[in-house]
């Protein structure tokens, strides 16, 4: 879920992606400071009464580890440290773990990364003497990168990876998007989810959203203003699109998430959430309403049934609005030299959601549109017959159209409309 509280510093500046140079934040408007969500509520998790573990144990929900958090990695390895079920880092005893910062450890260490020995509880041993969790940390957050991957994939021209770069050509991969850089739209964005996944850490600052070297250099963040939306939107419909927003009432174009901050345990992983290529114009009453609770839902079953999640999350389609003569007209952010939409305005977000033991999946369905009539709803916007009812896990408003109009799909069926998925194979469906 998109949040557009961020945090302002001086002295701070963009976030340069491709240079290998920290990520920054920036000030920020006033009018980017939307009341709906700029304070992050963590979803309530019953916390489980455990003993820590008799080597060490870093909590990541808690306070711990210190700002800036270096990356958690098994050591000589490109994978980040996996996490337990109750939300812990488990270190065994007289084993190993690697702190690592893309710009340098912070005093009394040095250097881009160590690996640190566990001593017991939060201490561990680096060389000969022993540091708190609370003393390892960076001079700067660690920067994380968009890369190509040299591969294509369905539906978009571009698979990108984005992470961090360690040392020695290694690269701590978080996420996958598969993105059209004709359309500057992102099909989809592939990450997954664990039982522990719902305590991931709070309190992290949202950042500026980057454009990571991708969208041939346009100030995409000033596209997504609320002024500058209404002036794209007014010249398409070709009149005062006025009556289609209220700032007050959270009726505007957002930066929407679709691998969600929330989705990624580690602090820095979380940051790493905000470059464009991870977002799409989504409307703010439907990305803090249904869609929010999609995301709540989906992390909520993976902790309460223990289970690995793989998440394929992405839009499709282009929303409309009538124009000054009645004609449903396509909205995008902007447009090619030959008049062509970029950065479009879809018409659903999607996730589907496979448990990969047993292959059974499930795709879950909201409606980008607040505008809408429900029988303009049910012809255009249904892809699939409803098997909402099937499930319990997500609280949602289902019908409210102001919060995202929702459904259900089993995966093969949503498919034969949505083609721009990659090969999965899916074996039944996922309640």
């Amino acid at each position: 879920m998109w949040s557009p509280a961020l945090i302002a510093l001086s002295g701070l500046s963009l976030l340069q992606l491709f240079t290998g140079s920290q990520a920054r934040l920036l000030p920020v408007d006033n009018e980017e400071l939307w009341a709906a969500d700029m304070i992050e509520v963590p979803m309530e998790v019953p916390m489980e009464v455990t003993n820590r573990a008799a080597g060490c144990s870093i909590k990541i929900r808690s306070t711990e580890m210190k700002n800036p958090q270096p990356l958690l990695i098994k050591p000589g390895t490109s994978e980040f440290y996996p996490f337990s079920a109750s939300g812990d880092v488990d270190v065994e005893h007289d084993k190993t773990i690697e702190f690592h910062c893309t710009s340098s450890l912070d005093s009394p260490l040095s250097g881009k990364s160590v690996t640190a020995r566990c001593v017991g509880g939060t201490t561990f041993r680096v060389g000969d003497r022993d540091h708190d969790i609370s003393a390892i940390k960076c001079t700067s957050w660690p920067a994380f990168v968009g890369k190509k991957s040299g591969s294509s994939c369905n539906g978009g021209t571009t698979l990108i990876h984005v992470g961090f770069e360690l040392s020695g050509s290694r690269f701590a991969k978080q996420y996958e998007v598969c993105f059209n850089e004709n359309e500057e739209v992102t099909r989809y964005v592939y990450h997954t989810l664990d039982a522990g996944s719902n305590y991931y850490a709070t309190g992290v600052d949202r950042i500026n959203f980057a454009p990571g070297g991708f969208f041939n250099g346009k100030n995409v963040d000033k596209l997504y203003t609320q002024a500058v939306q209404k002036e794209t939107i007014d010249k398409a419909l070709d009149m005062d699109s006025g009556k289609y927003f209220d700032s007050q009432k959270n009726v505007f174009l957002a930066r929407g998430h679709m691998g969600a901050k929330a989705d990624f345990v580690y602090a820095p992983e979380q940051r790493a959430t905000f470059l464009f290529i991870n977002a799409a114009p989504q409307w703010q009453t439907f990305n803090a309403g249904n869609w929010a609770r999609v995301e709540d839902g989906v992390r909520a079953y993976a902790s309460k049934y223990k289970k690995h999640l793989e998440c394929w999350t992405g839009v499709w389609g282009v929303t409309t609005l009538p124009n000054r003569d009645g004609r449903q007209t396509g909205l995008y952010l902007a447009y090619d030299h030959n008049g062509n939409g970029l950065i479009p305005v879809p018409k659903i977000y999607f996730r589907v959601v496979i448990e990969p033991s047993t292959r059974k999946g499930i795709v879950l369905v909201g409606v980008n549109n607040p505008h809408l009539s429900l029988d303009e709803i049910r012809r255009d916007y249904i892809l699939c017959n409803d098997v909402s009812d099937r499930i319990n896990w997500i609280s949602w408003k289902r019908t409210d159209i102001s919060a995202g109009y929702s459904y259900a799909c089993e995966v093969p069926e949503f498919r034969q409309k949505v083609t721009h998925l990659p090969e999965f194979s899916v074996s039944g469906l996922l309640v």
